[in-house]
Order: C-alpha cells, then sequence, then structure tokens
C-alpha cells in the first residue's frame, strides 16, 4: 500500500491535490495480514470496521464522499 501511494503521490498528483489515500478490502479478518500491510506506514492510518460482504457501489461512493465533504 504504501508503494502505491508514495508512487501516486510523486507521479501522478497535480498541484492542489490532496494527499493519495488507500482503501484495503478484505474477505477475512486477518489481524496478521493488516499488521503486515500497513508495518512501517508512519502516515496517519484509520481503521474504520468490519463487515462479512463488500457494500455496493453506490454506498461506497456515498461512503468515500461523505469522508471528503467532512475535509
Amino acid at each position: 500500500m504504501n508503494l502505491y501511494l508514495n508512487y501516486f503521490k510523486a507521479e501522478e498528483n497535480v498541484e492542489n491535490d490532496n494527499e493519495p489515500i488507500g482503501i484495503i478490502l478484505s474477505a477475512d479478518k486477518d489481524e496478521i495480514l493488516v499488521e503486515y500491510a500497513m508495518g512501517g506506514i508512519s502516515n496517519k492510518i484509520f481503521i474504520s470496521k468490519y463487515q462479512l460482504y463488500l457494500p455496493n457501489k453506490k454506498q461506497l461512493q456515498r461512503k468515500v464522499k461523505s469522508i471528503l465533504d467532512k475535509k
């Protein structure tokens, strides 16, 4: 995740863009996987919640928009 976020920040972001964010979607609640995926990342990390299903596209879009609107 850190590799992709740093690449995007350096190569794709343009002036006045916000920092890129990463979203990890997983079918299983696996603390070890999350620990390894997030290890060594010093950025602010937020873990929301565990769900047994993925939200549909519209729900996910609304959630991301609501988070961005709060900034």
